[in-house]
Order: C-alpha cells, then sequence, then structure tokens
C-alpha cells in the first residue's frame, strides 16, 4: 500500500530495490471496489436485523465477536449499512486500533455502522488479499497521518477509497494469501501459548503472595495500619501551579499505577514551595497510594518512590505510606498492598458506581499482619526473589511477542512488494 509516490504512480508496480514486479498492477482501493448499499431500518419497524456497530469487532482476533439483534424502529442513526458476506469492514473512527474484519456467511446482507467502511472487491480481487493489505505499514502509516480530531481520530471514506494497492493477477493474489492464511495461524497460535504461560507466570507469583499472607506464623499479629507507618495525605495544590519548568517535583495520582511507579514530564511546582509545604513532602522508598481510583483493572494503584523523586511533595487523593523502622520494614509491607487481600479490603470500602475512592480513614484503619522485623525480613527475601524470577519470564515471553508482531510486519511487507 502506497499514497501513489515515488515508482508506483504507473500501473505497474515495481520492487522497492528497482527490479519489476511482473503482472503486478497499481490502482486505488477505489477502483478496485464494488458499490455497497445503504439502507434505514426504520422503514421497516418490525423487521429484525443484526447490527454490527464498531465495538463489535475485536483488534485482538479480527473477527466480528458479536452483534446486537435489533427491530428496524429501534435502529441507531448509525446503522445504515448493508454488509455481504466476503466484506472487508475497517472502522475509520481511531482507523490505527486496526478493527478489521471480513464479514461471515452467517451475517450476509445484516446491517452494519456507518463507522465502518465497507469494502467489497471486484470479482478480480481476493477479499483477503484486500483484508491483509490494510495491515500492513505502509497503509496504517497513511492511516496515522490522515486521521484528524483529538477525542475522537478518524479518517473519512474517501481517504481510505484513495490509497493505492500493488496487486498480482488472481491466481498470484490467492498464493500469496494461502501462505499468510498458514504463517498467520501459526503465529496466532505461538502468541496464544506465549501469552498463555506470561499468565500463567504472574499468577503463580500472585498465588503464592497470596499464600504467604494467608498461612501466618504464631507470632504474627494484625493491627491497623496506622500503627506501623505514618500516614500522609497530599495538598490540594491549584492546577496553575503546575507547569512543565524546573522546580519542586510533585506526585499526582497519574504517576501511581498498579505496583509499579508512572514518572511524568509536567508535575513541577514552583521551587519554594519545597520548603513551604515540607509536611507532604516524601523520601525515596516510601509507598505511595491512589485515594481516587484506587482500583483499576481489579489491581490497586500502589507504587514504590523511586529515586528521582526524592523530597517531591504529594498532590490531593495520594498517600504516602510511611513504615516505621521498629515495627515494619518496606518491602514486606508494599507486597501485602499488592496482595489481593488488601484488594478485596479496599473494594468492599469503596463506591464502585462511581469513581473508586478510598477515604483516609479507611487506609488508616486497614489491618495489617505484623510478625517479627526478621521474620519480615525473610518473606520479603522471598517474595523478592520469586518476583525478580516472575519479572524475568515476564521479559521472556514479551520479548516472544514483540518477535512474533515483527514477524507478521515482515511477512506482510514481503507479500505486499512481491517477495513472497
Amino acid at each position: 500500500m502506497s499514497s501513489g509516490k515515488g515508482g508506483e504512480r504507473g500501473g505497474a508496480a515495481t520492487r522497492p530495490g528497482g527490479g519489476a514486479r511482473a503482472g503486478w498492477q497499481v490502482r486505488t482501493l477505489g477502483e478496485l471496489l464494488e458499490r455497497t448499499e445503504t439502507v434505514n431500518p426504520l422503514q421497516s419497524p418490525e423487521a429484525e436485523f443484526e447490527y454490527i456497530d464498531v465495538s463489535s469487532v475485536s483488534n485482538q482476533t479480527f473477527r466480528i465477536e458479536e452483534t446486537q439483534r435489533l427491530k428496524g424502529k429501534d435502529a441507531p442513526s448509525r446503522a445504515r449499512r448493508l454488509v455481504r458476506a466476503n466484506d472487508v469492514l475497517f472502522a475509520t473512527v481511531r482507523p490505527t486500533l486496526q478493527r478489521i474484519a471480513i464479514v461471515p456467511d452467517e451475517l450476509d446482507k445484516q446491517v452494519c455502522s456507518t463507522g465502518y467502511f465497507v469494502l467489497r472487491p471486484k470479482p478480480d480481487i481476493d477479499h483477503r488479499f484486500v483484508f491483509y493489505s490494510l495491515f500492513t505499514e505502509a497503509y496504517m502509516g497513511q492511516m496515522a497521518s490522515l486521521q484528524k480530531g483529538a477525542s475522537y481520530p478518524a479518517v473519512t471514506d474517501a481517504e481510505v477509497r484513495s490509497q493505492r494497492l500493488a496487486f498480482p493477477p488472481l491466481p498470484e493474489q490467492r498464493r500469496i494469501v494461502g501462505i499468510l492464511d498458514e504463517a498467520f495461524a501459526g503465529i496466532a497460535t505461538a502468541k496464544a501459548n506465549a501469552e498463555k504461560n506470561l499468565q500463567n507466570a504472574r499468577e503463580l507469583f500472585e498465588s503464592h503472595l497470596q499464600a504467604v499472607f494467608t498461612a501466618r506464623g504464631p507470632e504474627w499479629r494484625e493491627e491497623p495500619l496506622e500503627t506501623v507507618a505514618e500516614i500522609i495525605n497530599g495538598y490540594a495544590f491549584k492546577s496553575t501551579d503546575f507547569s512543565s519548568k524546573e522546580g519542586a517535583k510533585c506526585i499526582k495520582i497519574t504517576n501511581v499505577g498498579v505496583q509499579e511507579f508512572v514518572p511524568e514530564a509536567d508535575n513541577f511546582l514552583p521551587s519554594h514551595f519545597g520548603a513551604k509545604y515540607a509536611t507532604v513532602s516524601v523520601a525515596k522508598g516510601s509507598i505511595v497510594l491512589a485515594l481516587t481510583r484506587t482500583i483499576i483493572s481489579g489491581g490497586l494503584k500502589v507504587a514504590v518512590v523511586p529515586e528521582e523523586y526524592d523530597r517531591a511533595l504529594l498532590n490531593q487523593r495520594v498517600a504516602a505510606i510511611v513504615p516505621i523502622p521498629a515495627r515494619m520494614i518496606e518491602p514486606f509491607l508494599f507486597a501485602y498492598l499488592s496482595s489481593q487481600t488488601v484488594v478485596d479490603y479496599v473494594t468492599q470500602r469503596v463506591n464502585t458506581l462511581m469513581q473508586p475512592n478510598l477515604s483516609i480513614a479507611d487506609l488508616k484503619a486497614m489491618p495489617i499482619p505484623v510478625p517479627p522485623v526478621d521474620e519480615q525480613t525473610r518473606v520479603a527475601d522471598q517474595l523478592g526473589s520469586l518476583r525478580a524470577e516472575t519479572q524475568r519470564l515476564e521479559s521472556v515471553y514479551q520479548r516472544k511477542l514483540a518477535a512474533l508482531d515483527e514477524l507478521k510486519k515482515s511477512l506482510l511487507h514481503q507479500a505486499f512488494t512481491g517477495q513472497l
């Protein structure tokens, strides 16, 4: 796919190095597609149809995963495009999210949203050849450059039609599609295995973490968090106080991820605030917890302050938890705060219908297991070793997933430059 620049202005396609791709032509997508139909379900109020919304297509499986069974009278205003089996759907809203799918036989003559561009190739163009072409880096690069709009970036139907596709005769298209089908099926299986292994590694650590804090020794006691740590509540700095200029660093709720600290570039306050608001400054190694949106994706937003944020100031809705050395060590407390037990405690106390906010009072009252400090050290060392091994395995599987994605890109590049 290209925008028509360079060596693909004419009808014959050339390889990037200048060698001809015998029999290949270059046309705009608009020239290769048949006209599609629009419908108005409201004109048949009692007739039922399957509606394909933009959210119906998965950008993981690239299939239509679910549809809505609607009557014509209940049709949304965007339900206007009739689809047929083997049409290719391309979501023009947020196009780089790659909500792309082929209409299966069972959805023939159903209706999709106007948020899709419907590609119906002419008889001499294989629909799967067109389908695969939409995933190439060249095509996605064009979509990224053409999309407009901040909240809902989109491209127009005309912009999709204007994209140029290099294509060989139909038998060669089918040969290429066969290779890609087989290769991508193998890649999908390998990705599924790597993702399962990644999930297993994480679940193994979570299971061991939970077991450690469930099977407590005889010397373990349970006390409110405020008895073993100092709790510092953040200050409500004004939004106008912040800038990207160097000054006193500040920790906002956006810095606190699920068991990770997220640095940002615009969290600076005036330099003199460091002394003025010293009571809400925190040292490196302290634990910070988000009191707003405390739980996301099933995990607690808790992190350890890194060295570059030493003596940073706490913004509102962020609490710092500073263990009292004689009672509690930071690695043990952080491990416990990362457990499912704490997630359950917070879940029971936040308003999950709105923003899940935790009160400072509930944080202070949180029950914490308190074994002797030497036992805390032993448990923390054990969990630290297991976490390090888990992170090593995660890195291995993440690299494998990245390599599989690169393999897909490479195969697509070869396929659409005549190198397969």
